[in-house]
């Protein structure tokens, strides 16, 4: 979209005002602004523009605007682009020396220091711990679309997760794919590195990657579940209690969802490749009952390895600016209070 720095400076105003206030914002308000400096009618001029371009949006005629998913994310995208910005450190909501010297008693007073200082609700993704050993993996074909993944563990335990393809599968594909990976991960401890190299070998055939690929979620689920990683939550309270955060209805799917850890640290893990803070809002994110709140979150870790998440949740209506700063600020608390713990 191509916007004038008038017009991105009146959609960045009535995107921090709707944030403050909650209440739609008049082309008066935004003449009156020291920074804009212009006539109502050039303003209501440009407010046209900017909903003809989907980053404003007005409840009825005679009212003021509030930014759309699209303008909030145009707002995020300016906060961000701001030179220096993108690579500071940020705002701990509590000093290293506050931190006690457990890591799972840290991870949980952060969680809630980070709901304190926000008044959202606040995720930390624990570092994950050592691999799974296997005996023995079975396939079973229960259906024509239906897969049946069994882990028989070492330690005896057997696990299983039915996985549902969108057409008939191949008997065939089904016995190759059990001796493949019994051959290659079979009497092993296996952790997420090894799953993946397996999984998306450059050896394998296009119907054997895809074949694969549909099944791995399975894989995933086990090592989530062998490895105990562990969630802190803090600030659910908070959410609850906030006016913003929108209908109870979707204050109760995003709780539920938070009993499905499986689910959100699938979500929380997609961030600790990127080595930056990353925001999703709205329908950006990739769960359904997360698609009505906003997500600020980023890794925490070593210099070449990450090893957990740091992430503030909360409605779309949620004050970036601050949200990203502790985000940042936390991760990097985090990854001072780690280093020398991990090799």
């Amino acid at each position: 979209m191509s916007l004038t720095s008038r017009q991105l400076d009146i959609l960045n105003l009535v995107a921090e005002r709707y944030i403050r206030t909650g209440q739609p914002v008049s082309s008066r308000e935004v003449a009156a602004s020291v920074t804009v400096k212009v006539s109502p009618s050039t303003v209501r001029n440009d407010f046209a523009v900017l909903e003809e371009q989907g980053l404003l949006t007005h409840p009825h005629t005679s009212a003021g605007r509030l930014p759309t998913q699209s303008g909030y994310r145009a707002f995020v995208d300016s906060i961000m682009s701001v030179p220096g910005l993108r690579d500071a450190i940020g705002s701990a909501p509590l000093g290293l020396e506050a931190l006690e010297k457990e890591v799972d008693v840290a991870l949980g007073q952060t969680s809630e220091a980070m709901a304190d200082a926000t008044n959202l609700l606040a995720l930390v993704a624990a570092p994950r711990t050592s691999g799974t050993s296997l005996r023995h993996i079975e396939l079973l074909l229960l259906q024509p679309r239906l897969v049946m993944v069994v882990f028989i563990v070492a330690t005896g335990r057997v696990a299983k997760w039915v996985i549902d393809f969108p057409g008939p599968v191949d008997p065939g594909m089904v016995e190759w794919a059990r001796t493949y990976l019994n051959e290659s991960l079979g009497v092993r401890s296996v952790t997420e590195r090894l799953v993946r190299q397996t999984l998306s070998s450059a050896e394998l055939k296009p119907n054997e990657s895809s074949f694969l690929a549909s099944i791995q979620p399975a894989f995933e689920r086990l090592l989530d579940e062998q490895a105990g990683e562990a969630l802190y939550v803090g600030g659910a309270a908070r959410l609850l209690a906030d006016p913003a955060t929108g209908d109870f209805d979707d204050v109760r799917d995003l709780l539920l969802l938070l009993e499905e850890r499986y689910m959100l640290l699938r979500a929380l893990r997609s961030v600790l490749s990127t080595g930056r803070v990353v925001v999703r809002i709205g329908d950006e994110q990739p769960q359904e009952a997360l698609r009505r709140f906003s997500m600020v979150a980023a890794s925490y870790g070593l210099p070449q390895r990450s090893l957990g998440t740091v992430s503030l949740i909360g409605p779309v209506r949620m004050d970036y600016g601050n949200a990203i700063a502790i985000v940042r600020g936390t991760a990097q608390l985090l990854s001072e209070f780690l280093e020398g713990r991990y090799e």
